[in-house]
């Protein structure tokens, strides 16, 4: 005859070997084992459907988190992408504009530095980890150099001086940026005009950006979707302990009086 008590033993052995089994499955940190065990942080003899759903819910919680961010993650390259595409265009505007191979207007130089000055300070705000700003600042740099040089604007306060556009190399990368002297590797003639052989050469620079920031979103989905299985696991582990913890409950009632 199988007592209470041996039925007890028994069912504290399976749901110890759940336990263990849910640890190893899901690899929970310390936080997660003292939700599940109780306030005194013990490993627990045996775990109870509060227990279980505690360490479902921080289990979730932590992942959810972490899907968020890369969600975010992806929300700023598309934007981010967007926003190359509009650089793209403008420098098309100005290779259909150029005559005899020289694009030659002063103010569509400044405004192209300032394009992609603007950008790289949007994104420095609002994704200051993006792994293409130095790429970004060095195309900044080349533009500046071979069109308008470093120039001023007004201040928005009239009070004070006018404001130093310089580059990105040699300064510090606030807005704007203050360096005095172009990279060493670039066109550093300071003309106004910009030729069709250097406009190409900054497509190719933008389109080579674009790839890398789409190549960077592929593997975020790819993370994307590793989280959502590892929240479907964890689901899955815990509905699946509970029902077996229900089971041996039955069980136990069923031996009784036999």
């Amino acid at each position: 005859m199988t007592t209470v008590t041996q039925a007890n033993v028994y069912e504290q052995q399976q749901q110890r070997a759940l336990y263990n089994m849910m640890n190893e499955a899901s690899g929970p940190s310390a936080a997660d084992s003292t939700s599940a065990a109780g306030s005194d942080g013990d490993q627990p003899t045996y775990l109870t459907p509060e227990a279980l759903m505690v360490y479902c819910q921080t289990r979730l919680q932590g992942i959810d988190s972490q899907v968020q961010a890369a969600m975010t993650t992806q929300q700023n390259i598309n934007w981010e992408q967007g926003q190359v595409g509009s650089l793209l265009n403008e420098i098309s505007n100005d290779s259909a504009a150029a005559a005899g191979g020289v694009m030659s207007n002063p103010a569509e130089c400044q405004t192209l530095s300032q394009s992609i000055e603007d950008l790289i300070t949007q994104i420095q705000a609002k994704d200051p980890g993006c792994s293409q700003l130095a790429q970004l600042e060095q195309l900044h740099d080349a533009v500046m150099a071979t069109g308008s040089g470093p120039y001023y604007t007004p201040n928005p306060d009239p009070s004070k001086p006018q404001v130093f556009h310089g580059y990105y190399n040699g300064g510090n990368s606030a807005d704007p940026p203050t360096g005095q002297n172009p990279p060493s590797n670039v066109n550093s003639d300071h003309d106004n005009q910009m030729g069709t052989n250097e406009l190409t050469n900054f497509t190719n620079t933008l389109n080579n950006i674009n790839s890398s920031l789409g190549s960077g979103a592929e593997m975020g989905m790819i993370n994307i979707q590793s989280l959502m299985s590892d929240r479907t696991t964890a689901i899955q582990l815990t509905t699946s302990i509970l029902q077996s913890c229900d089971d041996g409950l039955s069980k136990i009632a069923d031996n009784i009086g036999k």
